[in-house]
Parts: structure tokens; C-alpha cells; sequence
């Protein structure tokens, strides 16, 4: 299976994959959609870094990519980094629409 059928497979799953560039960099991430002639993933951070979670979008010429792995065992941490992101932007949407900084039980 080409390389090409195999990203369609996976953006449809919304899979978890480290794409694999030729200058020896890569990236993990969630994919999303794919279009012609890119890929579209949403990315948490990196794994090797121990900083607060970056949320990123990225769109990537699929002429850029090398190869890819599906199954990782660092994707678990990935994806608790993906959620702990996530529930730091709710925290802070919930913040700014509380006025009085209480959360809505404490009320």
C-alpha cells in the first residue's frame, strides 16, 4: 500500500502517528484530513520537551514526508498531554465567563 492511501486511511480514523521527514526530524501528532497534496495534523507539544503543551496546527506537503510510525509507545504520553491541554483551555474558558473566579459547583 502506498504511502498516500495509507495517510487517507488513517486521517479517517483520526489516527496517532509520528511522521518521519528526510532531514531526520519528526513529528507526533493527530491526524486530520488530507488533501491533494498535504496532510493536516494537530500536534500537543513535543515528547522529548517537559514544557506546558503547545497546541499546534500544521499542514505538511505529503512530498516532505519519508515514512511514518502508527503504533509508539510514547503516543499514551502524547495523547495525556492532548488531554491535560484541553482541560487547561476549558479551566481558563470557564474562568473568564465566571465573574466572580468560582467555579460553577461552588456556587
Amino acid at each position: 500500500m502506498n504511502l498516500k492511501l495509507r495517510l487517507e486511511r488513517l486521517c479517517d480514523s483520526h489516527a496517532w502517528v509520528r511522521l518521519h521527514f528526510a532531514d531526520g526530524t519528526s513529528l507526533v501528532g493527530k491526524l486530520f484530513k488530507q488533501g491533494h497534496d498535504y496532510i493536516e495534523m494537530e500536534t500537543y507539544g513535543e515528547t522529548d520537551k517537559r514544557s506546558a503543551p503547545e497546541y499546534a496546527r500544521h499542514l505538511i506537503p505529503l512530498s516532505l514526508i519519508k515514512y511514518l510510525t502508527i503504533e509508539s509507545s510514547s503516543f499514551a504520553d502524547v495523547e495525556r498531554k492532548r488531554l491535560d491541554y484541553l482541560a487547561h483551555q476549558e479551566r481558563d474558558h470557564d474562568i473568564e465567563h465566571n465573574h466572580d473566579g468560582l467555579p460553577e459547583l461552588e456556587k
